[in-house]
Order: structure tokens, then C-alpha cells, then sequence
């Protein structure tokens, strides 16, 4: 897999869920990724409100176009959005 801009998961993180989805037997090209936001806040901090807000209709236009069996969401930032609770 090359790694640059606009892959997710592409470092320490996606190094460990590599090993995890081949510890499965998934292939990677058989998930797909997408993030809350569309590009990486500055810093590489969390997204704000305004920004997830922002591109909350990008994502939910691709989970239906995909159509996805299973949805999973990771960090807590995202299951905050998605719940609307602060873990």
C-alpha cells in the first residue's frame, strides 16, 4: 500500500489494524475507511464542532453509497460525534 496524503490509517495506527485485519484473514482493499472530517485539522488535533459539521454530509452521502453490513467507529472523538456523549 502506498503511503501519502488522503490515506487513513496509514501510520502506527493503521500499521496495528493491518496486523489486526490479517490476524482476521480481511485484506484491507476489502474495508472501507472513511473519517469523520475530509481533511486533517491543523496540528493533527482533534476536529472541532464546526468542522465535523462541516463535512457531515460528505460522510453520510458515502456510507450510502457504500452501503456498508457493519459500521465502526473508532477514537473517541468520533463515537462522541456519532452519540452526542463525552466519554
Amino acid at each position: 500500500m502506498k503511503i501519502g496524503y488522503g490515506e487513513p490509517f496509514v501510520g502506527r495506527a493503521g500499521k496495528l489494524m493491518n496486523m489486526a485485519f490479517q490476524m482476521l484473514g480481511i485484506k484491507r482493499e476489502q474495508v472501507y475507511i472513511a473519517n469523520i472530517v475530509k481533511c486533517r485539522p491543523p496540528m493533527n488535533r482533534n476536529p472541532e464542532e464546526d468542522e465535523c459539521v462541516a463535512c457531515i454530509n460528505y460522510l453520510r452521502n458515502q456510507v450510502m453509497l457504500v452501503r456498508p453490513k457493519i459500521i465502526v467507529l473508532l477514537r473517541k472523538c468520533s463515537i462522541n460525534k456519532y452519540f452526542r456523549k463525552r466519554i
